[in-house]
C-alpha cells in the first residue's frame, strides 16, 4: 500500500500539472474563437466552454503523467529497487489503472451529459450576445455567409462609426438579386437585425423578368446563422438521451457514430494507460523523455485512425457503429502484439 500511495501521489501531481497546462492553452484558443462576441462580463461562458474540452484534456494529461512518472521511477533506479525488494510490477501498475478508470468514468459523464448541458447554456448566451456585436463577424474584402440566404462583401468597415463602405450583396432564393451601395449600417433591435443601405442600386432577376432600381435608402431584415458561425454542431448540445431520440426520428450515419463515439472514445483513457505502462519504463541510462515521444505518437496515431474511420462512415463505406469502435480495436490489437512481443523476450531491450 505504501508503494501504491507513493506512485499515486506522483501520478496525481503530474496529472494536475499537465491538465492545468492543457486547459490554459485551450482557454486561450476558446477566447480567440468566441471572444469576438464575449466580454469580461461573460467569463462564466468561457469557463463553461472548458467543461466539454475535458474529453480531450483527460486522456492527454493521463498519458503524459503515466509516461513521466514511470520514466522518473525507472531512470532513477527506483523500479529496480522495488523489484529487488520483491515488489511486483502489478503493485506499481494498480494506481495507474485506477486513475485511468476514474478518468474514463468522468469522460463518459462529460461526453453524455455534462458537456452537452454546458454547450446548451453556451449556445443560448452566444446566440443572445452575437447580434449586439454583429460587426465583429464582418471581415473586410471577404465573402461573408453569416447571414442566411445572403452573401455579403464589404470593401471597408469603420468599427468606431459602425459603418460599412462599398457594400455588395447577393441574395439567393426564388428571385436572385444583386445589391450595391456606397454605405451601409447594421443595427440590432428587439425585432431583429436591420441593414440600412444608402446611395445604391438593385439588379433583380425573377424568371424572365429583369429589373434595375436605384435608391437613396434601402432597409431590410437579416437572419443570421450565429450558431454555425461559432462552430457549434447540432450534436454538441444534445445529451445522450436526446441524441437517441433524434436518431429514432432520423437515423443519419453521422449521428449514429456520434452516439457510439460517446461510449467508445472514453475507452482511450484505459488504452493510453496501458500504452504508458508498456513504454514508460526505461533503462536507467536511456535518453530522458523518450516516453513522451511514444505518448505523442499514440495520440496522433489514434486521431488519424479516428479521422479515417469518420471519413469511411461519411462515405458510406463503413458501418457507423463499427466506425466508432474500430480505433479501439486496432489499438488493442497493437497493445496485445507489443505485450506478447515483450513476453517472448525479443523486446526486453526497451524495458
Amino acid at each position: 500500500m505504501i508503494i501504491q500511495r507513493y506512485v499515486l501521489s506522483h501520478l496525481l501531481k503530474v496529472f494536475v500539472g499537465a491538465a492545468l497546462v492543457l486547459y490554459s492553452v485551450m482557454f486561450i484558443v476558446q477566447w480567440i474563437r468566441i471572444g469576438q462576441v464575449m466580454s469580461l462580463e461573460d467569463l462564466d461562458v468561457l469557463l463553461l466552454a472548458l467543461v466539454p474540452l475535458a474529453i480531450f484534456v483527460l486522456p492527454m494529461a493521463l498519458i503524459f503523467s503515466v509516461l513521466m512518472v514511470l520514466e522518473k521511477l525507472s531512470t532513477e533506479s527506483e523500479i529496480i529497487a522495488m523489484q529487488a525488494c520483491g515488489i511486483r510490477m502489478r503493485t506499481v501498475h494498480a494506481p495507474i489503472i485506477a486513475v485511468s478508470l476514474v478518468c474514463m468514468v468522468l469522460h463518459v459523464s462529460i461526453a453524455m451529459y455534462l458537456g452537452p448541458l454546458s454547450m446548451q447554456r453556451i449556445q443560448e448566451r452566444l446566440v443572445e450576445k452575437a447580434p449586439e456585436k454583429v460587426y465583429s463577424f464582418i471581415k473586410e474584402r471577404e465573402f461573408i455567409d453569416t447571414f442566411s440566404g445572403v452573401t455579403l462583401y464589404v470593401e471597408s468597415v469603420n468599427q468606431v462609426a459602425r459603418e460599412l463602405h462599398n457594400v455588395f450583396i447577393e441574395t439567393q432564393g426564388s428571385g436572385r438579386s444583386i445589391i450595391a451601395a456606397e454605405k451601409g449600417t447594421i443595427d440590432f433591435s428587439p425585432s431583429g437585425i436591420l441593414m440600412r443601405l444608402s446611395d445604391g442600386s438593385v439588379f433583380m432577376e425573377s424568371g424572365k423578368s429583369l429589373r434595375y432600381i436605384t435608391f437613396q435608402e434601402y432597409t431590410f431584415t437579416l437572419d443570421a446563422d450565429f450558431k454555425g458561425k461559432l462552430g457549434i454542431r447540432d450534436a454538441d448540445v444534445l445529451t445522450q438521451s436526446q441524441l437517441a431520440e433524434l436518431i429514432q426520428e432520423n437515423p443519419k450515419p453521422k449521428m449514429i457514430k456520434e452516439y457510439h463515439n460517446r461510449y467508445s472514445f472514453p475507452v482511450i483513457n484505459l488504452i493510453l494507460a496501458l500504452v504508458g505502462i508498456q513504454f514508460g519504463i526505461q533503462r536507467p541510462r536511456s535518453p530522458r523523455h523518450s516516453g513522451i515521444v511514444f505518448g505523442l505518437g499514440t495520440i496522433l496515431g489514434y486521431y488519424l485512425v479516428f479521422l479515417m474511420a469518420d471519413r469511411l462512415v461519411k462515405g458510406g463505406v463503413l458501418n457507423p457503429v463499427a466506425g466508432a469502435w474500430i480505433p479501439n480495436v486496432i489499438f488493442c490489437v497493437i497493445l496485445l502484439g507489443v505485450f506478447f512481443w515483450r513476453r517472448s523476450g525479443l523486446g526486453r531491450g526497451g524495458a
